[in-house]
């Protein structure tokens, strides 16, 4: 449809072809002639800007949709994120019903536990009273037993107290390797540790490389390189654009390794991430071996 016009224009200036050879008789021909060629003149650069504006529309047309792609990739990360976090909070409202239940088990255990010792002790009162020496003996016995008995609630009381503190504390903590050797590492470049060997919590994304902290506390950090030979290797801890540790590794014949650990706080929205340090690296070549290199990182304490 675009092309209609200007189609139309053409075969209306062919058809004045014979006029302008009629027209030659009269002595006008050579000035009829020049106005057909500027004529088919600007209807060629009609045609050829029309062209252009329809690739460009195509083109427009094309990042249009890349754009909407990413934003639906984007949306789609977020609410697996969203996932995430409201599986942590049901998880960890049915540990708190599971201990709350648990102390009040055994806070009814201790409650039936000093009523049979108070029992115990009126029995053992009255057995003074009838100086029966026998029944005495077996009463003490069994207080001995009760005594034995309730050292031992202690011992799981405490413990239960042990399970209780320590299962307040989330698991929190991943190990990554590098699926191939990386080639052509660049300055301040963020290695992608896309191997996921162990993500509990799910904080650490393969795809970018990047740790982000959901949960407050206290974390360890380690990373282990390997350089070829001949390569030059210096890599970084980053804390929120923080440096925080460095490796290096070089070796002119041999492989060479290097490795490092920090242990950092980190609050709701910190990122960690490793990194070649500035220009300390080869540019050619491959400067990281596979499953030789790696990223962890775990919670200590809350």
């Amino acid at each position: 449809m675009s092309f209609k016009f200007p189609l139309m224009l053409y075969v209306f200036l062919c058809s004045c072809i014979p006029c302008i050879t009629a027209g030659n008789r009269d002595g006008d021909a050579s000035q009829l002639w020049n106005e057909l060629r500027e004529l088919k003149a600007v209807l060629s650069e009609t045609i050829l800007d029309l062209h252009n504006t329809r690739t460009e529309l195509g083109v427009t047309k094309d990042v249009l949709g890349k754009e909407l792609a990413k934003t639906k990739q984007a949306l789609f990360e977020t609410k697996e994120l969203l996932d995430i976090t409201r599986k942590k909070l049901d998880k960890t409202m049915e540990d708190l019903v599971h201990t709350r239940q648990d102390l009040a088990d055994k806070g009814r255990e201790l409650n039936e536990t000093k009523k049979w010792i108070n029992v115990n002790k009126g029995q053992s009162n009255v057995i003074h009273k009838t100086n029966d020496h026998k029944r005495l003996l077996d009463t003490t016995d069994e207080l001995h037993q009760v005594q034995v008995d309730l050292q031992n609630l202690k011992v799981n009381m405490v413990a239960v107290q042990s399970q209780v503190k320590s299962s307040q504390v989330p698991r929190i903590g991943f190990t990554a390797v590098l699926g191939k050797d990386v080639s052509n590492l660049g300055d301040n470049q963020v290695i992608l540790f896309d191997t996921v060997y162990t993500n509990e919590g799910s904080d650490y994304n393969p795809r970018t490389g990047v740790f982000t902290c959901e949960i407050p506390g206290l974390y360890t950090f380690y990373v282990h390189t390997l350089a070829e030979p001949g390569k030059h290797l210096e890599t970084e801890i980053i804390k929120n654009l923080q440096h925080m540790a460095s490796t290096y590794a070089y070796d002119k014949d041999f492989y060479s390794s290097g490795s490092n650990m920090a242990v950092m706080p980190l609050q709701i929205g910190d990122t960690v991430l490793v990194r070649s340090y500035g220009n300390g690296h080869d540019h050619n070549g491959s400067v990281i071996d596979y499953k030789y290199t790696s990223f962890s990182g775990f919670l200590i304490a809350t």
